[in-house]
Parts: structure tokens; C-alpha cells; sequence
């Protein structure tokens, strides 16, 4: 096991495309530093290049470099290196990866780029490789734009396949035996000789072989893939075991509770603490906000509640939500002469083209993200070392803002990464981690915890970006759409994170493919189509949400795509089909089937009797999102004014559902968050401030609301897509077409109202 421990698998090179480098120099160093790279080892482990160890006990430990949010990553990450391995779950556990290179998500950042995936040229695959290759020499690690999975499970089976291999031929020569006549199971090497071995006592001799490389077999279900098991995580966080950020607790530790300037870009002018409040220890001013740290997270609180504080609001901003409705619709009035429009996607000449003409213009609010656990962060600053315990959705980032936050190299600072009760996009965002360690400066030496309260969250969020879309289209005489348009006014959520999290960066050069997503590059057939963005920022802070762009035009795009099948006289399952049986490819292909499957519930449920004074009616909604599609179904009855969602069936394909239970709970999950939004949720400013503070005026989707959903997968074996954010960009545009359909009433704008 120390030979082995000193050998390099070089199993991270397969990552980097079998060895080969792009380009010379510099670029190919770095390259092949990242590939050398072998995982950290001590306590007696042994290693196996970058993503596997073997602990002192015997479990393998496979690297995971992604947070664990809900999202089941980590026990994807071992379903999935056990599979290869031929071991039980039982055998091997998922170990957070450390900051390195190899660990990078190249993936979140290709599908942000404005590429058509759905090109199978040799053009784009060289472009996609030869940029996969340079976007790993940035080692940004991250979590988000349901990419996980397809980060690593290349990775994680190609290593295990590579080291399996050589557990094998080690045994064959101890044995005796040809490799053919030595099998695996269960962490056990067999010979057809009757002689076995643990895969621990053959690990020396192993470490002295050549790797070669491995032949992957397709991804399909197996002895553990597409079969149900059970989370690691699910009883610890059942029976409240399991540690979140909020639940940090160290010696000494202090707690600090913040408030932020009741109006964007205000600032603390004066503060003071009020009467004396016991174990109050002292108040911190900084950019935006005031904060008090006392021995409680109580007694901070009531320091913050009676302190006197003085906002200056000179640079305030007066902006009130009709304001930004205004700007949204003068950018769209202006059309091709508005300075900050892209042309994201074009084809044909849908100016020219003749037909009967269809025109909507849709809306949706400022949304919050509101996850479960309120935003925390507990930081310790000592002279020349910061530690941060946080639930974050990058660890990359979160070292670098604490650095810069403290005025430390990156190197000096350590990221401890409980448990997330959350994400959504909010936590990519990571000023509150900034935040934390300003106000442990305070108290150098000591551990302060910050938690902002639900108001606070609210207030000092980055929010999902409100829109405005028109969209137009021409039938033909058979019904078909000639030509259509799309047009979004929103501004660029990738502009501004990334403008917060490296100030330095321009933002502007580079078309948000996130503005148009859910419209652009879709399996329809569209000869004749424009798809653009109007960027209108008007300097409201904008970030990530659940399923980014794909929850506006999710909305927008397939409302539309509705109202073009009643324009046309034919029945919205039966018109998306002829959409996309008109464009034969792959992914209409497989979004057929989904449809098909959708037509089967539909005609097998009927539509139930409900009392006098109410109507039902169902609407469809088709999304691919993350390289996955999603056809959903929804059954929505109307009484008067109120609004009920009653059933949601979905129909999934994901390319292969490793693990069947969890893709069907991360849809209802989805499904259930798109829905607080489709039905409650809006933001609104008034002369600068936020208007809604908590849950009794920003609602969320309840038990007694909650839909009955169901799930049906497909495996179509296509290459894996994401799961986690799958559900939500569908939900809305369906319940819309659903009461449509009850009522005659097409609503155009978040949230639904009667």
C-alpha cells in the first residue's frame, strides 16, 4: 500500500482527453500539472490518483468536488464508483475534494456558453474540447446549473475502471492465471484456481503496473445504477445528526446579527448602540449594513433592535418596480437600435416571411431565492490564517472572497463545507461570506457566526431578474409557424456575478446565453426565427435561481408555443409534435417519446367531477434544460378567483437515471418550487426599498397547496444530463395552458392571478 501510495494512477489525465495537450508552452504545463495531480493522503491511506484513496479501514474514499445541497451527489459519487468496482455501497464513502485544478467544472461553464449543444459537427466537438481543456486551467470549482454529475462521473468511473484493471492483472500474476480467469466481486479478487485476494492485499503489487487505458462500457443500469438505495445522507438529516452552517458551534464562538440599508446603495451614515443589552459586545459598520456581535444570536438582535442608526442615502436608488417595467418596455419598443441587444440566435428571414401573425408580450417579477436554512457564515480571522465554515456553492470562490475580505493570500485561508440547507443559485453568490469574515475582523481571534434573518435574507439577496418578453410568430396555411421572434429585456445575471465575484473582469463582451435559455437553440422546427436579448440593467443585484433563464423562458417560450396551436386550430400535444417531427434530430426524437407518454397519462386519467361553480383543465408544457428533457402535464381547477394546482405528471429523460428514487424527488422538488413561484412569488421595490419581508407577504408553496405528482423516467441512453433544477422551468407554462384551457383566459404574467 505505500508503494501504491507513491505511484501516480494518471487516471486524471484520461479526463484531459486521454493524455493529449492543447497547445504548448504554458497551456500544456498546466495541463499536465492538473494531471499529475494525486489526492492527498495521510492516516495510514493509500492513493489512486486524483479521485480515489483507500482509507486505513479498507472503504474506498472517492473525491467529490461538489456540495452536498440536497441534490444526492455525494451518494451518486460512490454509486457510481462502487458499480465499477464491483463493491457494495457499504464499501465506499464520498470525501470532499480538496481545492485543486483536476476538481474544476468546466461543464457549468460550457453550457453558459451561446453554442448550439445540439451539433454533432466536427467543428463544435473540437471547439467544446479544445475549451473544456482551457477552462480547466482556471480550477474554478462549483456547484450549480444541474452540472454535477456530468463533471464527474466520466472521471469517477474511468478511474475506478483504470485501478480495477490493475487490481485484476496484479492478481492474475500472484495466482498465476490468465486476467481473463480472474472475477471480481465484492472487493474480492477470484482465479478459476480457487485462489482469492482483497482487493487491499494486492494493492502494492498493483501500484507497480503501467496503467492502461480501459474501454468504458455505456452507462446503464447495474448491480447499483438505475436501482434504488438508500442516501448516507437521508437518516442523519431525518433525525437532525446531520450539521448544516447554522449549526457551527466553537469554543469561544460569538454571534452577530446584520441589517442592511433599508434601500439599494444606501449606506450606514452613523451607528451607535442603544441601552445596554446583556452580552452585547460591540457593533460593526460596513459598506451596506450594520451588525452586532454579542455572545447570542438573541442578544445580538436586540443590540441591532435598539441600536441608532443613521442611513445616508444619498446615492440611494429611487427605483420602484413600475420603473423597471417602464425601461423593460422602451428597450423593446426600440427593437434593432437599442444599444445592448444580441442577436443570440438567427436563421432564415423572419422579417420577410408572410403569414398570419401572432404577438404576445409576457412578464415575470423579481423572484427570491428563500432557502431553507437562512443565510450563515461563521468566520475565524487570526493574524496570518482565516477559517470559514459556510455552506457555499464554490469552494474556489469562497477562498478567494474570504481572502480578499481579510487581506490574506487565498492559501492562508481554509473552507470548511458543512452540509447546504439550500442552494438555488443563492449561494453562489458570496458576498455574505465577505460579509463574515468583516465583521470577525472585529474580534480577531475569535469565531463570530452571522445569520441573517428571513427580512434580511430578503433584502440583501441577489434576486431572479424580472423580464419582459414579445414574441411573435406567422402560421402558414397548414398552421405550421413560418417565422417567430423572441425577444427578452432582462438584464445579464452572468454580467453581474461575475462583476461581484472578480471586480476586475468586463462584463458586456460575450452574449448571456442564461438571458435566452428555455427560447434559443430549441428541437422545434423553426426555419425563420431571431432570438434575442434586450440587456436593461438597472442596477437591481440579479443572480442565479433554480433552473436560471429556463424559469423565464420556460414560461414565455412554451405559453407561446400554446398559443400558437389554439392560433392554429389543433390540440397543444398534437402541435408540438408536428414541431418536432419537422425537425428530425436526436433530441425531437427523444421529446417525442416524452409526449407520447404524456398523451398515454393523459387519456388514462380522466378529468375529474368537481363541484358546480368550478372548471378543470389541463395544459402541457415540453422544456430541455441541462442536456434532459421534461414534458409535464398539469390538471388545474379554477373556482371564481382561487387557483388550484391538483395533479402534475411528468414524463423524464435524463440519458440514464443512476439513481432512479432521487431524479423522481428532485422533479417533485423542482416541480414544488416552480410552483411557490408560478402562483405566490414576486419581489417588488418601492423608491428603492423591498417591499415583502418575509414569508406572510412573500408566500411558498405549502402541504395542504402541494400538487399530487407523479414521475415517469425514460432511459434513452443519450449522454447523461442534470436532474436537479429539470422540474421547475415547465411547471409554470403549464399550469398557464391549464387555465387557459378551464377558463379562455391566457395570462401572460408571474404570478397567476384571476
Amino acid at each position: 500500500m505505500t508503494k501504491l501510495a507513491r505511484r501516480a494512477f494518471l487516471i486524471s489525465a484520461s479526463v484531459l482527453g486521454g493524455g493529449l495537450l492543447v497547445g504548448a508552452g504554458a497551456t500544456a504545463i498546466g495541463l499536465q500539472r492538473i494531471a499529475a495531480f494525486e489526492v492527498p493522503l495521510d492516516g495510514g491511506r493509500a492513493g489512486f490518483g486524483a479521485w480515489l484513496r483507500v482509507a486505513a479501514d479498507g472503504v474506498f474514499e472517492v473525491m467529490v468536488p461538489h456540495q452536498e445541497m440536497g441534490q444526492g451527489i455525494h451518494t451518486l459519487a460512490m454509486m457510481v464508483a462502487a458499480e465499477v468496482l464491483h463493491l457494495p455501497l457499504s464499501a465506499v464513502r464520498a470525501v470532499a475534494a480538496p481545492d485543486a485544478a483536476v476538481f474544476a467544472n468546466p461543464v457549468m461553464l460550457l453550457d453558459g456558453l451561446p453554442m448550439d449543444f445540439h451539433d454533432d459537427g466536427l467543428l463544435h466537438g473540437a471547439t467544446v474540447w479544445t475549451l473544456d481543456k482551457l477552462l480547466r486551467l482556471l480550477g474554478l470549482q462549483g456547484t450549480g446549473g444541474s452540472s454535477s454529475t456530468r463533471n464527474i462521473e466520466p472521471a469517477i468511473r474511468r478511474c475506478a475502471a483504470v485501478a480495477l484493471d490493475m487490481l485484476r492483472r496484479a492478481a492474475a500474476a500472484e495466482f498465476g492465471v490468465d486476467e481473463a480467469q480472474v472475477s471480481a466481486q465484492n472487493g474480492v479478487m477470484t482465479a478459476s484456481n480457487g485462489r482469492a485476494a482483497r482487493y487491499g492485499e494486492l494493492a502494492a503489487a498493483a501500484g507497480l503496473l503501467r496503467p492502461r487505458n480501459v474501454d468504458l462500457p455505456p452507462l446503464t443500469a447495474g448491480r447499483l445504477i438505475g436501482r434504488a438505495v438508500t442516501r448516507p445522507d437521508a437518516r442523519p438529516k431525518a433525525t437532525g445528526v446531520a450539521r448544516f452552517g447554522i449549526d457551527t458551534r466553537l469554543d469561544g464562538q460569538l454571534y452577530a446579527a446584520i441589517r442592511h440599508a433599508p434601500r439599494l446603495g444606501g449606506r450606514p451614515q452613523t451607528a451607535r448602540l442603544g441601552p445596554t443589552v446583556l452580552g452585547v459586545r460591540q457593533i460593526v459598520s460596513g459598506a451596506d449594513y450594520v451588525a452586532v456581535i454579542a455572545t447570542t444570536f438573541a442578544a445580538a438582535l436586540a443590540g441591532l433592535d435598539g441600536a441608532e442608526i443613521v442611513w445616508d442615502d444619498r446615492a440611494a436608488s429611487n427605483l420602484s418596480t413600475g420603473d423597471v417595467e417602464a425601461a423593460y418596455r422602451a428597450a423593446l419598443d426600440q427593437g434593432p437600435t437599442y444599444a445592448r441587444r444580441w442577436v443570440i440566435e438567427q436563421a432564415g428571414a423572419s422579417a420577410r416571411v408572410g403569414g398570419r401573425a401572432v404577438t404576445a408580450r409576457y412578464k415575470a417579477p423579481f423572484l427570491a431565492h428563500t432557502t431553507m436554512e437562512p443565510i450563515n457564515a461563521t468566520a475565524l480571522v487570526e493574524r496570518a490564517q482565516v477559517t470559514v465554515w459556510a455552506g457555499h456553492q464554490s469552494l474556489s470562490l469562497a477562498k478567494l472572497i474570504a481572502a480578499r475580505a481579510a487581506g490574506v493570500a487565498p492559501e492562508a485561508v481554509e473552507v470548511r463545507t458543512p452540509y447546504l440547507g439550500g442552494g438555488f443559485g443563492r449561494r453562489a453568490d458570496l458576498h455574505y461570506i465577505r460579509k463574515a469574515v468583516e465583521i470577525a475582523m472585529a474580534v480577531r481571534g475569535t469565531p463570530v457566526q452571522t445569520i441573517w434573518t428571513r427580512a434580511e435574507d430578503l433584502r440583501d439577496d441577489v434576486y431572479r431578474p424580472a423580464a419582459m418578453a414579445d414574441v411573435s410568430a406567422t402560421l402558414g396555411d397548414d398552421g405550421m409557424p413560418t417565422s417567430l421572434t423572441y425577444r427578452i429585456a432582462v438584464p445579464s445575471v452572468t454580467d453581474q456575478f461575475t462583476a461581484r465575484a472578480m471586480p476586475a473582469a468586463k462584463g458586456g463582451l460575450l452574449a448571456d446565453r442564461s438571458a435566452v435559455d428555455g427560447a434559443v437553440f430549441s428541437p422545434y422546427q423553426l426555419a425563420n426565427r431571431s432570438i434575442e436579448h434586450f440587456s436593461v440593467d438597472l442596477g437591481i443585484p440579479v443572480g442565479f435561481w433554480r433552473s436560471v433563464g429556463h424559469s423565464l423562458g420556460g414560461f414565455f417560450f412554451e405559453t407561446f408555443i400554446d398559443e400558437l396551436a389554439y392560433a392554429a386550430g389543433v390540440a397543444p400535444l398534437v402541435f408540438r409534435a408536428r414541431l418536432l417531427a419537422a425537425a428530425p434530430s436526436a433530441t425531437s426524437d427523444r421529446a417525442e417519446v416524452l409526449l407520447q407518454r404524456l398523451a398515454s397519462w393523459d387519456m388514462a386519467n380522466r378529468l375529474p367531477i368537481v363541484a358546480a361553480g368550478s372548471v378543470i383543465g389541463r395544459g402541457v408544457a415540453l422544456s430541455e434544460c441541462f442536456h434532459s428533457l421534461v414534458a409535464q402535464i398539469a390538471e388545474v381547477e379554477v373556482t371564481g378567483s382561487a387557483i388550484r394546482v391538483r395533479r402534475v405528471h411528468a414524463v423524464v429523460d435524463c440519458g440514464c437515471a443512476i439513481d432512479p428514487a432521487n431524479t423522481i424527488a428532485q422533479v417533485r422538488g423542482g416541480i414544488h418550487y416552480g410552483l411557490s413561484a408560478a402562483l405566490y412569488g414576486r419581489i417588488d421595490f418601492e423608491n428603492g426599498a423591498i417591499v415583502q419581508s418575509n414569508f406572510h407577504d412573500y408566500r411558498a408553496l405549502t402541504l395542504a397547496d402541494a400538487p399530487e405528482i407523479s414521475v415517469e423516467l425514460v432511459n434513452s441512453n443519450a449522454p447523461i444530463g442534470g436532474v436537479g433544477e429539470i422540474g421547475t422551468p415547465g411547471i409554470a407554462p403549464a399550469v398557464g395552458n391549464a387555465i387557459f384551457a378551464a377558463t379562455g383566459q391566457r395570462r401572460r404574467s408571474l404570478p397567476f392571478t384571476l
